[in-house]
Parts: C-alpha cells; sequence; structure tokens
C-alpha cells in the first residue's frame, strides 16, 4: 500500500458515500434529475451526464450535494458543460461558480426537489410520489471489520450527509456509529467537524475526495501539527475493508 500511518492513533474516523455506501446509483442520480429539472424549468435542455457529476465532485470542495448542484446549474452558463467540469480547478468551491457568474440561486425548491427524489417516501416535505433512490445504496464496508477494528480503536463518521440521511446510510451497512457529525453540526472541509468528535487527537480519516483530504488539512493546521492521516479510497486503497484488514494486522 502508498501509504503509511504514525503509530499511536486513537481514531478511526470514516467518510460515509463512496467509502461505507455505494451511492453511484442515489446522490448521484438525484443531482442529475434536480440539475435537468432546474435547467429545463428555465428554458434549457441539457444532459447531465454522470460522469460529469463524479468528475467535479472528486474535483471540488462540496460541503453538500446542493452546492454540487449549485455549481453545475451555474456552470451551464458556460456553454459546454463537460468543458466547465474538467477545468474546474482542483479544490475550488461553488463560490468559484458565484463569482465567475455574479449569480447565486435560491434553493429552497432546488433542496425539496432533490430531497423528494433521493428520500422518496421518507421525506414529509416531497413534492411527488418517489420510490426514493437512497434504496439503490448498497454497503461497501464488512460489518464484520467495523466490529473488529471497534475493539481496536475509537470509530465514527464525519459525512455530508444529514442526520437522517446517516440513519439511513447506517440501516444499510447494518451498523450504528456512536460518534458522528452530519451537515446539521458542520459541513466539511470545516475542520471543527472532526474536533466535534475526537477534540484534539491523533487517528486516520478514510474519505474518497479532495474535500475529505481538505478536512484533514485544515484540522491539522489548526492544532499545528500532523494529528491526522488521510486514506483516500481509489488512491491510497482499493477499498476501506483493504485499509481495514491493514489496520487490523
Amino acid at each position: 500500500m502508498s501509504f503509511s500511518l504514525q503509530s499511536g492513533i486513537s481514531w478511526v474516523i470514516f467518510d460515509v458515500d463512496g467509502v461505507l455506501v455505494d451511492t453511484s446509483e442515489s446522490y448521484d442520480l438525484a443531482v442529475k434529475h434536480t440539475v435537468e429539472a432546474y435547467l429545463a424549468s428555465r428554458g434549457v435542455q441539457i444532459d447531465v451526464k454522470l460522469d460529469y457529476i463524479r468528475l467535479l465532485r472528486t474535483k471540488g470542495s462540496f460541503g453538500d450535494d446542493f452546492d454540487l448542484c449549485e455549481a453545475l446549474i451555474l456552470g451551464a452558463q458556460f456553454g459546454d458543460l463537460e468543458s466547465f467540469v474538467e477545468k474546474f480547478p482542483s479544490k475550488e468551491s461553488v463560490d468559484w461558480v458565484r463569482d465567475r457568474t455574479r449569480e447565486r440561486i435560491v434553493r429552497n425548491r432546488l433542496i425539496r426537489y432533490f430531497n423528494t427524489l433521493y428520500l422518496g417516501d421518507q421525506y414529509p416535505e416531497r413534492l411527488f410520489d418517489h420510490e426514493g433512490f437512497w434504496k439503490n445504496e448498497k454497503p461497501l464496508v464488512d460489518v464484520e471489520l467495523l466490529k473488529s477494528i471497534e475493539s481496536v480503536f475509537k470509530i465514527g463518521v464525519v459525512t455530508g450527509r444529514d442526520r437522517m440521511e446517516l440513519n439511513l446510510a447506517e440501516k444499510i451497512i447494518g451498523y450504528h456509529f456512536q460518534y458522528s457529525v452530519t451537515r446539521d453540526e458542520v459541513l466539511k472541509p470545516n475542520p471543527e467537524a472532526l474536533e466535534l468528535i475526537c477534540g484534539i487527537s491523533t487517528g486516520v480519516y478514510i474519505g474518497d475526495t479532495l474535500n475529505d483530504g481538505m478536512l484533514v488539512e485544515r484540522y491539522n493546521k489548526r492544532f499545528g501539527k500532523e494529528l491526522f492521516a488521510f486514506i483516500m479510497v481509489g488512491r491510497d486503497v482499493e477499498s476501506v475493508n483493504d485499509f481495514l484488514r491493514f489496520l487490523l494486522q
């Protein structure tokens, strides 16, 4: 494996989407249909390819998928959405697009539309009947490995999901995390998200985007020392299970 860890870590903290749960047929679809519907309501017919969404998600610093939707909607004004995504600067946020278009969108209906698609009948304010894309999700983590890790380290999650969405993920995984921070408390990459769970401590955070890496960078910078390591699924390890087995060696 192409990484090393300091000895004596106390915490193992996870991102959820793309790490513990496969969301390729849930959140990505909700983003696609939300952006297409918003643009269509303004007379813009466009196919928002899933590849665009996935590439922009990995490149940018988006605390939640509402930021991602807004970036894509505003980015469509650049003319060619594929070119916009390819040229989007690494680690930039939706503010980068707002500054260049001098626009921002009112999110209330966008959020309700997105949540209707993702949560379906779990969402009391749904705009229409929908099964809910969350039901397409599948676990990526071996729950028995999680239980083994829990006997050695303190474990938790820092996620861009809200509390309801985290509960659904835990149902899919078959595991409840005693320690968790959702977007209801703090949005990544704000380092307070890690601090709320572990204070000033040592650990490793497992994520799958540059935004996750920025969370760790900012946490370490906040305290002036390398307290946390960042492990990126798809770069440092093939899967979260590979990393958990490594920790148990």
